[in-house]
Protein backbone atom coordinates (compact mmCIF):
# COMPACT_ATOMS: atom_id res chain seq x y z
CA UNK A 1 0.00 0.00 0.00
CA UNK A 2 1.63 3.74 -1.24
CA UNK A 3 1.66 6.33 0.94
CA UNK A 4 -1.25 8.14 -0.88
CA UNK A 5 -3.79 5.31 -0.42
CA UNK A 6 -2.52 4.87 3.15
CA UNK A 7 -3.28 8.66 3.86
CA UNK A 8 -6.75 7.83 1.58
CA UNK A 9 -7.75 4.53 4.03
CA UNK A 10 -6.52 7.05 7.38
CA UNK A 11 -9.16 9.73 6.27
CA UNK A 12 -12.00 7.29 5.33
CA UNK A 13 -11.48 5.47 8.89
CA UNK A 14 -11.43 8.95 10.49
CA UNK A 15 -14.78 10.02 8.95
CA UNK A 16 -16.57 6.69 9.61
CA UNK A 17 -15.69 6.80 13.05
CA UNK A 18 -17.56 10.64 13.04
CA UNK A 19 -20.05 10.05 10.92
CA UNK A 20 -21.56 6.98 13.36
CA UNK A 21 -20.77 8.72 16.05
CA UNK A 22 -23.06 11.70 14.31
CA UNK A 23 -25.66 8.82 13.62
CA UNK A 24 -25.47 7.13 16.84
CA UNK A 25 -26.26 10.67 18.35
CA UNK A 26 -29.22 11.86 16.07
CA UNK A 27 -30.58 8.10 16.74
CA UNK A 28 -31.39 8.87 20.50
CA UNK A 29 -31.84 12.96 20.70
CA UNK A 30 -35.15 14.89 19.85
CA UNK A 31 -34.12 17.95 18.12
CA UNK A 32 -34.07 20.68 20.53
CA UNK A 33 -35.87 23.29 18.46
CA UNK A 34 -38.79 21.01 17.59
CA UNK A 35 -42.03 22.69 17.73
CA UNK A 36 -45.26 22.54 16.91
CA UNK A 37 -48.33 25.26 16.96
CA UNK A 38 -51.05 23.84 19.03
CA UNK A 39 -54.63 24.00 17.62
CA UNK A 40 -54.60 27.71 19.26
CA UNK A 41 -52.00 29.23 17.43
CA UNK A 42 -49.76 28.88 20.04
CA UNK A 43 -46.41 27.31 19.81
CA UNK A 44 -45.23 24.69 21.86
CA UNK A 45 -41.46 23.63 21.79
CA UNK A 46 -40.18 20.23 22.82
CA UNK A 47 -37.77 21.68 24.32
CA UNK A 48 -39.99 23.40 27.15
CA UNK A 49 -40.83 20.02 28.35
CA UNK A 50 -37.62 19.43 29.99
CA UNK A 51 -37.73 16.39 32.78
CA UNK A 52 -41.08 14.77 30.84
CA UNK A 53 -41.77 11.52 29.33
CA UNK A 54 -43.29 12.52 25.98
CA UNK A 55 -45.96 10.65 24.51
CA UNK A 56 -46.58 12.11 20.82
CA UNK A 57 -49.82 10.76 18.68
CA UNK A 58 -50.91 11.66 15.42
CA UNK A 59 -54.72 11.08 15.66
CA UNK A 60 -57.83 11.73 13.70
CA UNK A 61 -61.64 12.31 14.76
CA UNK A 62 -63.24 9.68 12.33
CA UNK A 63 -60.99 6.64 12.50
CA UNK A 64 -61.55 2.93 14.12
CA UNK A 65 -59.18 4.19 16.67
CA UNK A 66 -60.33 7.05 17.67
CA UNK A 67 -61.76 5.69 20.81
CA UNK A 68 -57.76 5.73 22.11
CA UNK A 69 -58.66 9.38 22.84
CA UNK A 70 -60.56 7.63 26.01
CA UNK A 71 -57.06 6.00 27.07
CA UNK A 72 -54.73 9.16 26.77
CA UNK A 73 -56.92 11.50 28.73
CA UNK A 74 -57.19 8.70 31.47
CA UNK A 75 -53.24 8.84 31.05
CA UNK A 76 -53.59 12.68 31.38
CA UNK A 77 -55.75 12.01 34.79
CA UNK A 78 -53.42 9.34 36.26
CA UNK A 79 -49.88 11.21 35.84
CA UNK A 80 -49.16 14.26 36.74
CA UNK A 81 -47.94 16.72 34.52
CA UNK A 82 -44.67 16.65 35.76
CA UNK A 83 -44.64 13.38 34.81
CA UNK A 84 -46.35 12.82 31.31
CA UNK A 85 -47.06 15.00 29.25
CA UNK A 86 -49.08 14.00 25.84
CA UNK A 87 -49.16 15.24 22.63
CA UNK A 88 -52.22 14.99 20.09
CA UNK A 89 -50.97 15.54 16.32
CA UNK A 90 -54.09 15.53 14.09
CA UNK A 91 -53.82 14.31 10.72
CA UNK A 92 -55.95 13.70 7.23
CA UNK A 93 -52.78 11.70 5.86
CA UNK A 94 -54.51 8.06 6.40
CA UNK A 95 -58.07 7.43 4.97
CA UNK A 96 -58.75 11.10 4.84
CA UNK A 97 -60.06 10.44 8.39
CA UNK A 98 -59.45 13.98 10.12
CA UNK A 99 -60.83 16.57 7.53
CA UNK A 100 -62.17 19.34 9.62
CA UNK A 101 -60.53 22.32 10.43
CA UNK A 102 -58.60 22.90 13.21
CA UNK A 103 -62.08 24.56 15.15
CA UNK A 104 -64.19 21.56 14.32
CA UNK A 105 -61.13 19.35 15.73
CA UNK A 106 -60.54 20.83 19.13
CA UNK A 107 -64.41 20.95 19.94
CA UNK A 108 -64.69 17.43 18.87
CA UNK A 109 -61.96 16.63 21.05
CA UNK A 110 -62.74 18.66 23.87
CA UNK A 111 -66.88 18.26 23.78
CA UNK A 112 -66.62 14.14 23.10
CA UNK A 113 -63.81 12.80 24.63
CA UNK A 114 -63.43 15.43 27.22
CA UNK A 115 -59.58 15.69 26.22
CA UNK A 116 -57.11 18.51 28.42
CA UNK A 117 -54.30 17.29 26.92
CA UNK A 118 -52.53 19.44 23.86
CA UNK A 119 -53.77 19.15 20.88
CA UNK A 120 -51.59 20.73 18.16
CA UNK A 121 -52.84 22.37 14.87
CA UNK A 122 -53.28 19.65 12.01
CA UNK A 123 -50.41 18.11 10.65
CA UNK A 124 -48.90 16.26 7.52
CA UNK A 125 -47.09 12.99 9.22
CA UNK A 126 -45.97 11.33 6.06
CA UNK A 127 -44.88 12.36 2.70
CA UNK A 128 -42.75 15.20 1.65
CA UNK A 129 -44.70 17.85 3.74
CA UNK A 130 -44.41 16.02 6.96
CA UNK A 131 -43.78 17.87 10.03
CA UNK A 132 -40.38 18.33 10.93
CA UNK A 133 -40.79 15.75 14.30
CA UNK A 134 -41.73 13.01 11.40
CA UNK A 135 -39.09 13.99 9.10
CA UNK A 136 -36.50 13.36 12.43
CA UNK A 137 -38.31 10.34 12.80
CA UNK A 138 -37.31 9.14 9.52
CA UNK A 139 -33.51 10.53 8.95
CA UNK A 140 -33.09 9.30 12.46
CA UNK A 141 -34.82 5.74 12.66
CA UNK A 142 -35.80 4.96 9.03
CA UNK A 143 -39.14 5.07 7.26
CA UNK A 144 -40.94 2.01 9.12
CA UNK A 145 -40.72 3.93 11.86
CA UNK A 146 -42.99 6.70 10.11
CA UNK A 147 -46.70 6.19 11.47
CA UNK A 148 -48.53 3.44 8.94
CA UNK A 149 -52.31 4.47 10.64
CA UNK A 150 -53.49 7.16 12.93
CA UNK A 151 -52.81 6.66 16.81
CA UNK A 152 -49.20 5.79 15.99
CA UNK A 153 -47.63 6.66 19.40
CA UNK A 154 -44.37 7.60 19.90
CA UNK A 155 -42.85 7.70 23.87
CA UNK A 156 -39.83 9.68 24.06
CA UNK A 157 -38.03 9.60 27.75
CA UNK A 158 -37.19 12.60 29.71
CA UNK A 159 -33.83 12.85 28.09
CA UNK A 160 -35.35 13.15 24.86
CA UNK A 161 -34.37 10.00 23.35
CA UNK A 162 -37.29 8.09 21.63
CA UNK A 163 -37.67 4.83 23.58
CA UNK A 164 -40.33 3.49 21.68
CA UNK A 165 -42.51 3.97 18.45
CA UNK A 166 -46.09 2.11 18.93
CA UNK A 167 -48.57 0.91 16.89
CA UNK A 168 -52.02 2.42 16.48
CA UNK A 169 -53.38 -1.21 17.37
CA UNK A 170 -51.97 -1.01 21.19
CA UNK A 171 -54.42 0.96 23.24
CA UNK A 172 -53.00 3.52 25.71
CA UNK A 173 -54.98 1.24 28.68
CA UNK A 174 -53.16 -2.26 27.79
CA UNK A 175 -51.07 -3.57 30.20
CA UNK A 176 -48.34 -3.64 27.34
CA UNK A 177 -48.36 0.12 26.69
CA UNK A 178 -48.63 1.07 30.69
CA UNK A 179 -45.74 -1.18 31.45
CA UNK A 180 -43.90 0.83 28.84
CA UNK A 181 -45.08 4.52 30.31
CA UNK A 182 -44.66 3.03 33.73
CA UNK A 183 -40.68 2.01 33.13
CA UNK A 184 -40.18 5.42 31.16
CA UNK A 185 -41.53 7.15 34.05
CA UNK A 186 -39.76 5.64 36.88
Amino acid sequence: MGMKNFIKFLFLVFMSYFTINNIANAKNLVIEDTFFEDINGKTLKLSDLPGKVILIVNTASYCGFTQQYKGLQALTEKFSSKELSIIAVPSNDFGRQEPGNNNEIKDFCEGIYGVTFPIMSKQKVIGKEKHAFYQWIENSFGSKKLPRWNFHKYLINRNGELLHSISSRVSPSSNKFLEKIHSSIK
